[in-house]
């Protein structure tokens, strides 16, 4: 029996770091083969050239497609999504696969969706359904979802949230959140060979903060304040902070201007792309997470790790009890760090808080489904359920 062909698509370091455990599966699985095309920010140095990452993992690259427009407006953003689906549509005609695979909300997931329902390929949409106030990727995601063939969900508000939109039920699948399988899998490095690899030291037991913020699409305007805001509550905290530059979204040019503003701090690490080894060690031994990152939301809740979600961006996600909400105000950041720290009854409560979104066996649930259920009309031809 002929293997079935799977073309995944990633466009950015946050994506592909909860996508790698999924395609490790699907390369993996005896009936399954795996081609990558990769596109977005993974090709530009600027956001540290994160294709070397792909190539690090091994996964065959179908095409290496330039779409990231260098300019920072909202106008940019969907000229490389223009840019990007006439490159993607030559590239899956040509390798014809029997899925395509995307995860969210962001260009590539609309450009997958788009041609998978048009070149009659079906479309597996990872992480449809999330409910996020403030941001065009709450429009996109769910529109991706509605031409998307297959609906793997990282929880069950979610799965729900689905069906309600008119989806047949047997295309829904529960699967839980694939970012917490790399958790569990990633090798445990210890503060000195964290530090070393790093170039920054962090001793046992000291205080860290990790600070990851990014753009809000409807708030472009304030980018820069907005990051100003966060570094100068940094730099009164006075804690060693490690910062992963923003996406490549419109905006994130002035959030770096901020970034640069504050890179003397000495307590101050900042990096381009964090790689994967790294990344998961950090957020294993860090203090807080602050910003405004969907893993405070999906996967730090696995590392009861305490986080404060600044602003507007993850508001009304479904989220365990490790999340402060606050404003962009440095009283009240400086206020929920200091809580997240020191704050005995709230770490407790943070210890013992459920992680909604999964047990981290996602990606074999995922690469078993994509070679189990039949392709045929009942699964490409989709109808509205009321």
């Amino acid at each position: 029996m002929a293997k079935r062909k799977i073309v995944g698509v990633t466009g950015i370091r946050s994506e592909y770091d909860i996508m790698s455990s999924v395609f490790k599966a699907i390369h993996e699985h005896d009936g399954l083969d795996l081609e990558l095309i990769v596109t977005g920010a993974h090709l530009s140095p600027k956001y540290g050239l994160t294709i070397k990452d792909i190539e690090r993992d091994g996964f065959k690259i179908a095409d290496k497609i330039e779409s990231l427009i260098s300019g920072d407006f909202a106008s940019s953003r969907v000229k490389g999504l223009a840019v990007q689906l006439q490159g993607m549509i030559q590239t899956v005609t040509r390798v014809n696969p029997d899925f395509l695979i995307v995860l969210g909300d962001r260009e590539e997931s609309m450009t997958t969706a788009l041609i998978g329902a048009y070149l009659n390929i079906p479309v597996v949409h990872l992480c449809g359904g999330d409910k996020v106030i403030g941001n065009v990727d709450d429009q996109v995601r769910h529109a991706v979802t509605k031409l998307a063939h297959l609906h793997f969900t990282t929880n069950q508000e979610s799965s729900e949230r689905i069906v309600k939109l008119g989806e047949e039920p047997f295309r829904v699948y529960n699967v839980g959140n694939p970012g917490l399988d790399r958790l569990l899998n990633i090798p445990e490095l210890s503060c000195e060979q964290l530090s070393e690899r790093l170039g920054f030291q962090i001793l046992d037991g000291e205080p860290f903060l990790l600070l990851i913020q990014h753009v809000i699409s409807t708030e472009i305007e304030h980018a820069y304040e907005q990051m100003n805001t966060t570094l100068e509550a940094v730099s009164r905290l006075g804690i060693k902070t490690v910062l992963s530059y923003p996406n490549s979204d419109a905006g994130s040019q002035e959030m770096i201007k901020a970034i640069e503003e504050h890179s003397q701090l000495p307590f101050l690490f900042i990096s381009k792309n964090i790689p994967r080894l790294e990344f998961v060690n950090i957020m294993r031994k860090a203090s807080c997470l602050i910003g405004n990152s969907s893993a405070g939301i999906l996967e730090a809740p696995l590392l009861k790790l305490p986080v404060v979600n600044i602003g507007n961006r993850q508001k009304g996600r479904l989220h365990a009890q490790n999340v402060q909400f606050v404003e962009h105000e440095i009283s009240s950041i400086c206020d929920a760090v200091s809580k997240a720290l020191y704050d005995e009854e709230y770490k407790k409560i943070v210890y013992s808080c459920e992680n909604p979104y999964g047990d981290g066996q996602s990606s074999h649930r995922i690469a078993k489904i994509l070679a189990d259920i039949p392709i045929d009309n009942k699964l490409l031809i989709k109808e509205i359920t009321y």
